[in-house]
Parts: C-alpha cells; sequence; structure tokens
C-alpha cells in the first residue's frame, strides 16, 4: 500500500468538481459495506462503469491494470440524509432560493419536491463533500400537508440526472410551525386539534377520491389517495409526546405507511413507539431547546431509543437560518459521543436508510453489482480530527468547490 500522505496529495490535486466515471481501484484498511460482507480488513473494491465489481481483501482478488489507485483508512458506503429541505432551501437564504414552502394554504399535498430542486445549488456540493451521496428532499415545515418528497443523488447537473425517486413521501406538519404561520393570520390551524381535524378531512376526502366518488381531476387528492392506499408513505413531522400520539392515531385510523420525523421527545415513550409500526427517522442529535416542542431535547435520544431495540434512520431536517444545513455526519457522531453505537449509527445512515426508501437494490451497501457511491476517510469517520479524502459517486471522484 502506498503512504496515505502521497495519496492525499494526489486527492488534492485532481482537477475540476468531479472526473469521468473511469474504472477505479480504493484500498482501505477497513472498509464497512453495510452488506453481508460485514467489515472487512485490508480491503479492495473494484469500481467498473459506475458499479461496484468487485470487494474482497487484498492479495485475494485480482486487481486491474492501469487503473487509477486511491488509498484510505476508512471506507464507508455513500451516506444517505433521510429528509432534508436541500435543494429547495438554498444558501443564500433569500426569496430566490427558498422554495420549500408554499404558504398561500395549509395543505398542498399537490406539491412535489421534484419540481423545485436545484442541482447546482451549492449547498449540495458542501454536503456532499463530507460524505452525503443520496438526500430524500422534501418541503418544509410551515404547512399542515407539506407536498411530496423525492430522492436524489447529490451529482448531476440536471434534475433527470440526479433523482432516483420521483415521489418517496408526502410530508405531515404537526406542533407549532402551521400554527405559527396560519394563526397569525386568523386563519386555521390556530390549534392542534385544528391542525389534526383538517389532515384527517383531507385524508377522508382522498379515500373518497379513489373510491371513484369525484370524477373532476384533483392533484392534492389524486396524491393523497396514493397515501390511503399505502402506496406513498406518510412522513409526519413530530417535536412532543403528544404529537407523537397523534401521528400515530391518524396513521391506526387511515391505516398509513408511517415514517415519523424528529421524534424529538421518542425518549419518553419507547414503550409505545417500540410497539408501533412506525418508522422512527430521527431530526438532528444537536437539535436543542427552541421553544416549548423541543424543550425536552437530549443528545441521548438515539441511544434510548436504540435501547428499546427501536430501528432508527437519520435525517437533517431544515434550517431557516445561514449556514442553513446541519451535517449527517457530525449528527451521527454526537449521537456516537452519547452512547449510539458506531455500528448501528453506519448501518443506519447507509442500508437501513436505503431499505426505507426502497432503494437498496441500487445504494446503501459496497456490494457487487450495486452503484459505486462511498466516501474515503483518514481515520475514524467520527472522529473530530478525521478528514473526508473523497467522494464517489456512481464511479465518478468528487471534491467540493466550497471548503
Amino acid at each position: 500500500m502506498r503512504p496515505l500522505l502521497a495519496t492525499i496529495a494526489g486527492l488534492i490535486i485532481f482537477a475540476g468538481s468531479h472526473a469521468q466515471a473511469d474504472d477505479l481501484v480504493v484500498l482501505a484498511r477497513t472498509l464497512h459495506t453495510s452488506g453481508s460482507d460485514g467489515i472487512i480488513e485490508n480491503a479492495a473494491i473494484v469500481i467498473k462503469d459506475g458499479k461496484i465489481d468487485r470487494v474482497g481483501v487484498q492479495g485475494e482478488i485480482r486487481l486491474p491494470d492501469g487503473v487509477a489507485v486511491r488509498e484510505a483508512a476508512v471506507v464507508l458506503p455513500g451516506l444517505i440524509d433521510m429528509r432534508t429541505t436541500l435543494g429547495l432551501s438554498g444558501m443564500y437564504n433569500v426569496p430566490a432560493d427558498q422554495d420549500q414552502d408554499e404558504v398561500t394554504g395549509p395543505t398542498q399535498a399537490q406539491l412535489r419536491a421534484l419540481d423545485s430542486y436545484n442541482p447546482r445549488e451549492p449547498l449540495i456540493d458542501y454536503v456532499r463533500s463530507y460524505g452525503v451521496t443520496t438526500v430524500h428532499a422534501t418541503p418544509g415545515d410551515l404547512n399542515l400537508i407539506a407536498g411530496q418528497g423525492s430522492v436524489f443523488k447529490t451529482a448531476g447537473d440536471s434534475v433527470g440526472e440526479a433523482v432516483l425517486k420521483p415521489v418517496a413521501s408526502m410530508v405531515f406538519n404537526l406542533g407549532e410551525n402551521p400554527k405559527m404561520t396560519y394563526g397569525a393570520r386568523d386563519q386555521a390551524p390556530g390549534t392542534r386539534m385544528a391542525s389534526a381535524a383538517m389532515i384527517r378531512q383531507a385524508l377522508y376526502d382522498a379515500r373518497h377520491y379513489a373510491d371513484g366518488d369525484d370524477e373532476k381531476v384533483d392533484l392534492a387528492k389524486a396524491a393523497l389517495a396514493k397515501v390511503v392506499e399505502g402506496e406513498t408513505p406518510a412522513l409526519f413531522t413530530v417535536f412532543r409526546e403528544d404529537d407523537i400520539a397523534t401521528a400515530l392515531r391518524i396513521a391506526r385510523e387511515f391505516e398509513l405507511d408511517l415514517w415519523l420525523n424528529y421524534v424529538t421527545e421518542g425518549y419518553l415513550m419507547r414503550d409505545v413507539l417500540a410497539e408501533s409500526s412506525a418508522k422512527i427517522i430521527l431530526g438532528p442529535t444537536t437539535l436543542g431547546p427552541a421553544g416549548l416542542q423541543t424543550y425536552n431535547a437530549t443528545y441521548e435520544n438515539p441511544a434510548l431509543l436504540h435501547a428499546a431495540g427501536i430501528p432508527l434512520t437519520f435525517s437533517t431536517g431544515h434550517e431557516s437560518y445561514v449556514p442553513k444545513e446541519h451535517i449527517l455526519l457530525f449528527e451521527l457522531g454526537i449521537a456516537i459521543a452519547n452512547g449510539y453505537p458506531a455500528d448501528a449509527a453506519i448501518r443506519a445512515a447507509t442500508i437501513e436508510a436505503a431499505e426505507l426508501l426502497g432503494l437498496d437494490e441500487r445504494i446503501g451497501s459496497i456490494e457487487r453489482g450495486k452503484d459505486a457511491d462511498l466516501v474515503m476517510f483518514d481515520g475514524d469517520p467520527f472522529e473530530y480530527t478525521s478528514h473526508v479524502l473523497g467522494v464517489v459517486i456512481d464511479g465518478r471522484e468528487h471534491r467540493s468547490d466550497i471548503r
């Protein structure tokens, strides 16, 4: 193996924001495959035509001649952010790059993240430089029914190149944000009661629409019909224990495929969550007390939920202030520092996220035939002094133009 410092220098000097998808070999002292091979020491990954061609122990698999070689201390599959407004909400934080919330009415089921996503948003380059290769990008938190989320790779010059799944979820928001947005205008919802009632009414209307009771085409009802039919997951933004309970009641009433996001007070109702079929997508671990609905936030939430046997994935959500983005890698590190196992964190942000999105045949692990999405580190990925050496998406190497 070549000296690591020489490899770092080689990675720094390659030109452009990304190279072509040439064949590539990546050598790792430690490889976390997130697949059936588990962890491989002194590993080799052969990438061909943008896909993983071979994975194994160095010296036990044949490496192609004349192919670029990269070396790293640790290699992980590309990280997956399970809910963010990245690409809809931009780094300049001005009206021109804020397209995540359509606040002309509290129910906006007809909207799609796909139609607001900007693949050239500079923040995409920023989060990619910290190892995120796939994002579930959604509308924001201000509407009761915010619209439909989509899944994108953090590479590609057009939406068509970046998109993996045009519709991956329908976003519902409980708690203070819709109340503050519309209550201040003397519009409903001004209370949590109204929030729940308006969501239930929209779902009942969609059920009737799905039964063919309305011949007129209605984009919102058509989109919600897929939710009540179980085709589109219902992602509920919830912070407080009572809001989590409301989401669970609505999901039972309409037999929804329920995803719970943020779940700040989830540790207060671990038994209830463990018995439910809801999938938990934690919000930023570093989310602190910023009002009554996050007053009980704790860094130990991931560890407490994990200890109760509750599967988790992670998201960075939305921030309305600059720098706009939490960094998924750092959020995982804080969770680990507060008792969440590192191996669980890696799986949660890779293969388990891919499985939840229904994309595990393509992404989420380093296995033969899958997309060549991976991130290379010069040390422990969750140690503050470690660095990302390079990111590979579909076999193409990337470096940041921001950092």
